[in-house]
């Protein structure tokens, strides 16, 4: 019998992950309730400058994304990336009943799918979630004009994204290969938290102009440097006094810091002290 490994995913890409998602903007471009497709319904193979989202309730059908082809189900999410080539197709009277929208995902100024790779098809953790929260997309997308009906189709956007991505297998959610270099620089800082790492030495390790290595680093992160490198040392900081017993000054001099500077930089990013921190999550600790 042949079993399938999951994907072990690092520390160290799970938290360039979740920097990179932590920028996403989702907006609407196209929403629908519920549609069943008509036998006819079919594409051929062609990109698109939007991504679609899919929940299929009912039927069955062809789906081809890039060089994959894929035969969804009922209670599926399909998620088909912008800038991939898509076709679909019915293969029977039994066709499409599905919820779906147009959306377009980006990370800075460049497309969730340049620096992650999704994956297609998940099975939904709970279909009939999926299909309310469908539905509330739609129904802001409906609200009348006002100040906040922007912020409520983002928010209803963005809980539906973040259902797709809790319904994902673990490990499958990739940085892609693009995002190498990205994820060279962040994996250098996470090894060198507790040396006096400087923005110069970085650009000199990587063999970049300051300037240069700045503007890309802020374009990739939508951090500089300095305000990265303070954020990952806090968050090593924090996992250390939710995880361990460590005492205050060694986690402080770990990432590089004396105890005095590191409380103040703490309390900066996290808005409590480390102690306060630490009783939070460790109570009994």
């Amino acid at each position: 019998m042949t079993t399938t490994q999951t994907p072990v995913i690092t520390r160290r890409e799970d938290e360039l992950i979740r920097t990179q998602l932590d920028r996403l903007r989702l907006d609407l471009v196209v929403a629908a309730r519920i549609t069943r497709v008509h036998r006819e319904w079919s594409r051929p193979l062609q990109p698109d400058p939007f991504s679609r989202l899919y929940l299929i309730l009912e039927g069955e059908g062809r789906l081809v994304v890039g060089e994959q082809e894929l035969y969804p189900e009922p209670g599926d999410l399909c998620y088909l990336p912008a800038e991939v080539p898509v076709s679909y197709e019915t293969i029977s009277d039994n066709v499409f009943r599905k919820h779906w929208l147009h959306f377009s995902a980006l990370i800075g100024d460049r497309d969730i799918g340049e620096l992650l790779t999704l994956p297609y098809i998940v099975k939904s953790k709970a279909p009939e979630e999926a299909a309310a929260l469908f539905e509330q997309v739609g129904a802001a997308d409906r609200d009348p004009p006002g100040l906040a009906t922007p912020l409520r189709l983002r928010s209803a956007l963005t809980a539906l994204f973040a259902h797709y991505l809790d319904s994902a297998p673990p490990g499958s959610v990739r940085l892609s290969t693009q995002q190498t270099s990205e994820s060279s620089v962040v994996q250098y800082i996470q090894q060198n938290l507790g040396t006096p790492l400087t923005v110069e030495e970085l650009a000199a390790h990587f063999g970049q102009d300051l300037a240069t290595f700045v503007r890309r680093f802020r374009t990739e992160f939508g951090l500089s440097p300095k305000q990265y490198i303070k954020r990952a040392r806090i968050e090593w900081a924090q996992r250390e006094l939710a995880s361990t017993t460590r005492p205050m000054e060694e986690i402080a001099a770990a990432v590089g810091m004396d105890q005095s500077y590191f409380s103040k930089v703490f309390r900066q990013v996290s808005s409590v002290t480390p102690s306060e921190y630490r009783k939070l999550y460790r109570p009994n600790g």
